[in-house]
């Protein structure tokens, strides 16, 4: 692992792994093996009328038991791991 800047981290590419649709949900996960990242989505759907909703988005770092509701969250835990410190 190596040190980025907060925009090269944003620009990292993750791969698409899995998703899968139920009737009144959906989730994609997506991964970035070099990095130890994921980002998962998981969005709602009405049942009957089948209209998504608001999704909600989360980040997690191999290693790192938390999950993180932001990217700016996952990059400061990132970092930590990088450098060795605690924020």
């Amino acid at each position: 692992m190596t040190e980025l800047t907060f925009e090269e981290f944003c620009d990292l590419v993750y791969a698409y792994t899995l998703g899968m649709t139920f009737d009144t949900a959906a989730q994609r996960m997506y991964r970035n093996e070099k990095h130890g990242l994921q980002h998962e989505v998981h969005t709602k759907r009405n049942k009957r009328s089948g209209k998504w909703h608001s999704e909600k988005r989360c980040w997690w770092l191999d290693g790192d038991s938390r999950e993180f509701e932001t990217v700016d969250q996952l990059y400061l835990a990132y970092m930590e791991k990088v450098c060795g410190v605690k924020s």
